[in-house]
């Protein structure tokens, strides 16, 4: 990792950053953050890439203090902002709500039809 949080690779003897650093099978993670992978139940909206606002249900694949990863059957802009609500459950009913406001940094489709979505917290405030 470099100074300013990026992953980097040597190619041909040259440093280069890798955004997909850390994703191979056998590889360490190396984010500056840590992530809970939890399937923590979460609303979103926003407007999708056809220009049509939508809410909908689904869960977190993961989140860091600074960004989280889901996964919902719309495709996204990048730089579209999306509100979320996330119950962080530590039970069956109980836990902390969020409200979060997110930048979508990367959509990435997925073989069933959905778009893994990396965005980053913009704004947050527990209920």
């Amino acid at each position: 990792m470099n100074r300013s949080g990026s992953f980097e690779t040597w190619v041909h003897g040259k440093e280069q950053s890798r955004p997909d650093a850390g994703r191979e099978i056998g590889v360490l993670e190396r984010r500056g953050k840590t992530r809970v992978s939890e399937p923590f139940p979460t609303t979103v909206s926003g407007i999708d890439e056809a220009g049509e606002s939508f809410e909908l249900d689904c869960v977190l694949d993961n989140i860091s203090s600074n960004g989280l990863y889901l996964r919902i059957p719309r495709e996204m802009k990048f730089g579209a902002e999306l509100s979320l609500v996330i119950k962080f459950l530590n039970g069956h009913s109980t836990g902390a709500n969020a409200i979060l406001l997110a930048q979508v940094l990367r959509d990435e489709p997925q073989p069933d039809g959905h778009h893994g979505l990396a965005l980053a917290i913009k704004e947050h405030h527990f209920l």
